[in-house]
């Protein structure tokens, strides 16, 4: 009589198995790096172009923050303009405060960092007239940077600021975004790869944010005027970290 050999088990169904379950997270590994690029890439580029907005409403309106600011958050409602009709607005300032409130960091922050206080300084004017802040004149800069030159100013830059007059009519802002990623497996990433990151942007990766960075120039078109700082508009410096040193964000 004759008996049917029994038949092995498949030796390698458990590597086949582990194989496929490594597979698939590396897959849904890349789709989450992809999603978040393509995200990133697109914040980034509202962003600019939210900040040339910001520029140019701060070129027609002697450099004003405020003006500053609300030409970027009106950029920005793009972000949020699906829903309801006129409720953009609103659900970015709810976004942006429950961020804040979360992390500790603002979502955003512009810093002027041309024409400076030192800039003043060196080319200021008191307001013809006699009231709000010192001005540098947008008109007749030829004809001032040969009165700076007769002055004995090298190359006519002021010698606080190193600007000339026409430096000095350039606004330049700086913009620091900081973005929430979609995936909270990213957020954690950034947490846990905090100390891997450069000094300015350790505190955003620390929260979980990617930080976007931008810098733009514009020629003035109205007189620069020193103005009082806001939280999310003030003067800064090309070294610092969006108001944070680097060794205080170490």
């Amino acid at each position: 009589m004759e008996h049917a050999a029994a038949v092995p088990p498949p030796r390698h169904a458990g590597t086949a198995a582990l194989e496929f379950m490594l597979a698939g997270m590396l897959l849904l590994a890349a789709s989450i790096a992809t999603v978040e690029t393509m995200y990133w890439h697109q914040m980034r580029h509202l962003a600019y172009l939210a900040l040339i907005e910001a520029a140019r409403a701060g070129a027609t309106s002697h450099g004003e923050p405020g003006a500053i600011a609300r030409a970027f958050a009106r950029a920005m409602r793009a972000r949020h303009a699906a829903g309801q009709p006129g409720q953009a607005a609103t659900r970015q300032q709810h976004a942006w405060n429950r961020q804040q409130a979360r992390t500790g960091l603002p979502a955003w922050r512009i810093a002027i960092l041309q024409p400076g206080p030192t800039a003043f300084a060196d080319h200021g004017v008191a307001n013809r007239g006699l009231r709000g802040p010192p001005r540098i004149r947008n008109d007749y800069q030829a004809e001032q940077h040969a009165q700076r030159l007769a002055q004995g100013w090298p190359g006519g830059a002021g010698p606080r600021s190193g600007l000339d007059i026409f430096q000095a009519n350039t606004l330049r802002l700086r913009l620091v975004y900081r973005l929430a990623p979609l995936s909270p497996w990213l957020g954690a990433l950034l947490r846990a790869s905090a100390a891997l990151a450069q000094a300015c942007a350790r505190p955003a990766w620390r929260q979980g944010l990617l930080p976007i960075r931008l810098e733009l120039e514009m020629d003035m078109q109205s007189d620069p005027a020193l103005w009082p700082a806001r939280p999310d508009v003030s003067y800064g410096d090309a070294r610092d970290c969006d108001g944070l040193t680097a060794a205080a964000s170490g």
